[in-house]
């Protein structure tokens, strides 16, 4: 089983270099080679579950200085093959979905070799022993977004998309530094397993493990695209669709729930898990309403995963480990499956992302539009889907917690029941009623079954299957049993409003569009849709922050230092030097009787002085 481990560990890596290499022959191979890969660490992994019995452990030292080292160690328990599955399976499913996808792209060879490197720094991340280990799979995944999401970089959207989900999630990698270090300076140790018990037999100071669970949850913020660092995640949908549906679906957005469940008994020692469900409703809250008024067909599905992994958040911050990382698992299927959709949709489509186009499109792509109506179904919460069992879990688990009874739940309430409402508009829009740019409908091309449809219609069975396994699957990612929270009449209410948002829906939506347009043209509802369709201007806030006070006032305050300071020292040392030359060339004339006087004048004070010493 070691064997197999660290092959899993290091098959991503020398096959994204493989990859590279290779396609730089044909760029056909560059495919072929991932998608082997991509498959053999799906196999490993199924291997790896099917044969667990105890947590895989391999401890190394990366380096040592004196009685200084540093530990690099690997711990496979069920919550990371959990986590595993989901992002070799889904990875493996998103390299197949990309033949025909990126098929006329040149840069082949670069992109498989950049998404097998993305996978690896997953693997690594939740194979993770300790904080150093998990440390480096955080930054390769930071890394290899940002080469992912800027892919296209010849053209500047993408470009500065790029750069824009590096700089905000490398702002919540500053804490997790920091939190490292504090945690090395009091503990003595970065192992996880250890940090937990330490935590719970009360050996670290409660005020530091509060500062550092907080440190931690900012660089999960980043990472997972919560409130106020969310609008990369927005951004982000510049890249390649199959890059979205890795980023939303296997891999990055997961890592900061991950770590947080990882560390959950930590959180609890340390009470900061109200932290983490309060930032969770807010994110839930306006990534739900957000998502009502998007135009692009990707970024209804950005808003949902904010929206969706804050879900899990809240279901971690009101203590529920079972509750929210069984959420997170069911979310990374559904969202990968809609992602992906969502690319079967804007390929055919010539490319084309605005909904408002579309309409129809279940006529020629049946396939895709039930398959994309399984996943859904799944996250509006629609039993028996696996989304339902979470989302009513977390739902219930908030209400029943004092701490967050009351406005967190209330804003789970409302984001959980928004989902339906937002999906069912993009389903609608997408597949219902009359197409509504008949030339573009007439170009729409059939999506391959092998390479296009195959895999979605694999991931909507999942997310039906998934709904008859939700204890077994809770059970792994808690390792404890999984007891459902019941609130009398939550099950009956949900379904009432989510019956009540999807009639509401398809009646504005489908039946009636032009009462839709004239109500869009009111004022007030202008307004309205103007501050949810720009996320609520917190990218705006967050850019005028950083130019008129970090850049205006902090930064022009060191500039001014820097300049009046520091540089007239130096530049004024010349000055100086010439003004103490003027007052000592005084001393000096030239005149023999002046030299004389001079010196006659320094023995009669030697004299002086030395008669004086004497005499005292």
């Amino acid at each position: 089983m070691y064997s197999l481990a660290l092959t899993l560990l290091i098959l991503p890596m020398t096959g994204s270099l493989m990859a590279f290499i290779i396609g730089k022959i044909d760029r056909r191979y560059a495919f072929w080679s991932a998608e082997l890969i991509g498959l053999a660490l799906f196999l490993i992994t199924l291997k790896l579950y099917s044969s667990y019995t105890a947590p895989i452990e391999m401890a190394f030292t990366w380096f040592h200085l004196g009685d200084f080292s540093i530990p690099f160690g690997i711990y496979i328990d069920e919550l990371s093959l959990v986590m595993l599955l989901i992002a070799t399976g889904l990875g493996f499913l998103d390299i197949h979905f990309a033949h025909d996808y990126m098929a006329d792209d040149p840069h082949q060879p670069r992109y498989y070799a950049k998404v097998l490197f993305f996978i690896g720094g997953m693997i690594l991340l939740v194979s993770a022993k300790d904080m150093v280990s998990l440390f480096m799979g955080w930054e390769f995944m930071g890394l290899a977004s940002y080469l992912l999401i800027s892919f296209w970089h010849q053209q500047r959207d993408p470009a500065d998309a790029g750069v824009s989900a590096f700089l905000f999630t490398r702002f919540g990698d500053i804490f997790l530094f920091a939190a490292i270090g504090m945690l090395f300076y009091l503990t003595g140790t970065l192992d996880l397993v250890s940090l937990n018990t330490m935590a719970t037999d009360g050996e670290i100071d409660k005020n530091m493990m509060y500062l550092i669970a907080v440190f931690i949850f900012i660089a999960a913020i980043g990472k997972s695209g919560q409130f106020p660092l969310f609008p990369w995640l927005m951004r982000a949908m510049e890249g390649p669709t199959t890059v979205s549906a890795l980023i939303h679906g296997a891999t990055m957005v997961n890592s900061g729930i991950y770590i947080v469940a990882r560390l959950f008994d930590f959180y609890v020692a340390s009470e900061a898990l109200i932290i983490v469900a309060a930032f969770g409703a807010i994110s839930a809250f306006i990534g739900a309403t957000s998502a009502l008024v998007q135009s692009e067909l990707k970024k209804v599905l950005a808003y949902s995963t904010m929206s969706h992994l804050s879900l899990a958040f809240i279901g971690l911050g009101a203590g529920s480990l079972a509750a929210g990382m069984t959420h997170l698992v069911n979310h990374a299927v559904f969202k990968a499956l809609l992602f992906l959709g969502a690319g079967a949709i804007i390929m055919s489509a010539s490319h084309v992302k605005d909904m408002w186009r579309f309409g129809g499109y279940s006529k020629k792509m049946l396939f895709v539009s039930i398959a994309m109506a399984f996943g859904a179904l799944s996250l509006s919460g629609i039993p028996p889907f696996s989304g339902f069992y979470s989302k009513d879990a977390i739902i219930a688990t908030t209400l029943l917690n004092p701490q967050t009874s009351g406005l967190i739940s209330t804003l789970t309430l409302i984001a959980g029941a928004l989902s339906v409402a937002y999906i069912s508009r993009l389903w609608f829009l997408t597949f219902a009623g009359e197409n509504r740019d008949k030339e573009l409908f007439a170009k729409v091309k059939k999506p391959s079954f092998f390479w296009i449809t195959l895999p979605l219609i694999v991931m909507a069975v999942a997310t039906f299957a998934m709904g008859f396994m939700q204890d077994g699957i809770a059970e792994m990612v808690s390792t404890k049993s999984f007891e459902e929270p019941h609130v009398e009449g939550l099950l009956v209410g949900l379904l009432s409003a989510i019956a009540l948002l999807a009639f509401i829906v398809y009646y504005y939506y489908v039946k009636h569009l032009e009462i839709t347009k004239k109500i869009a043209q009111q004022p007030l509802m202008k307004a309205i849709h103007t501050v949810l369709f720009n996320g609520y201007f917190v990218e705006f806030f967050i850019h005028y922050f950083a130019k008129n006070i970090v850049v205006a006032s902090f930064a022009k305050t060191i500039n001014w230092i820097d300049m009046h300071i520091v540089d007239a020292g130096v530049n004024n040392s010349k000055n100086l030097a010439n003004r103490v030359k003027l007052i000592l060339s005084k001393t000096h004339t030239g005149y023999t009787s002046d030299n004389s006087g001079a010196m006659l004048l320094g023995l009669v004070l030697i004299f002086v002085v030395v008669f004086v010493g004497g005499v005292l």
